[in-house]
């Protein structure tokens, strides 16, 4: 009975591990920027860019190149990355 306290209690400890390491690995390294941008532009910025860059698709899965339109749509709005 111990023994397999223990070894759930591990179990335990190691997921939660992996699940917070994780966390920290998939957060960008930087941020949306834009000069002069005002309260709300970029909010508006990002619905405008999703809706034009997810439109299309009805599977519903955001790929290598969907991210990548989602980006430029961003920048011809005036966006650049930004490091943290």
């Amino acid at each position: 009975m111990f023994n397999t306290r223990l070894h759930i209690l591990k179990a335990l400890i190691f997921a939660t591990t992996i699940f917070v390491l994780t966390g920290c690995a998939l957060r960008p390294g930087w941020h949306w920027t834009k000069p002069g941008a005002v309260d709300g532009e970029y909010d508006a910025d990002v619905k405008f860019c999703k809706a034009q860059t997810y439109a299309w698709a009805t599977d519903g899965m955001v790929t290598g190149e969907s991210v990548r339109r989602m980006h430029a749509c961003m920048e011809a709005r005036g966006w650049r990355k930004a490091e943290n």
